[in-house]
């Protein structure tokens, strides 16, 4: 129905794939610059690039190949790997639920910072199944 997968019968989106894609390569360097214990400066010497380089690519501004990608990995002492899995693309919307309050029950605001629980989060907002598998929601 629209470019967010409301519609529950939406074929794949690829272009969201291609950015979730992106996504967790990027994480994935930044996971590795933190286990190797480096910094972005170290990063880029150590991969001949300049430090604006090294932002360019973490902030989503550029289209990592996978030889950048390497590169940045390798620099980190880590390896790519690789692997398919099928597309697990079936939204599931969650129904909307109001909490019934009697006249006589007191209303008391919610405290800042407070956590709430993921299923109070995601009222009325429609997910794909594949953050619940994840672990992502």
């Amino acid at each position: 129905m629209n470019k967010w997968g409301i519609n529950i019968s939406s074929p794949v989106d690829a272009e969201l794939l291609e950015e979730a894609a992106l996504a967790m390569a990027q994480s994935t360097i930044q996971n590795a610059i933190t286990k190797a214990g480096i910094n972005k400066a170290e990063l880029a010497r150590k991969m001949d690039r300049p430090r604006s380089f090294i932002s360019l690519m973490l902030s989503g501004r550029h289209n990592l190949t996978v030889k950048t990608m390497s590169r940045a990995m390798t620099a980190c002492g880590f390896e790519i790997r690789f692997s398919c899995v099928p597309i697990a693309w079936s939204w599931k919307t969650k129904i909307p639920t109001q909490p019934v309050i009697t006249p006589h029950e007191e209303q008391v605001p919610a405290q800042a910072g407070t956590p709430m629980p993921v299923s109070e989060q995601l009222t009325g907002i429609a997910v794909p199944t594949l953050a619940y598998q994840t672990g992502v929601l």
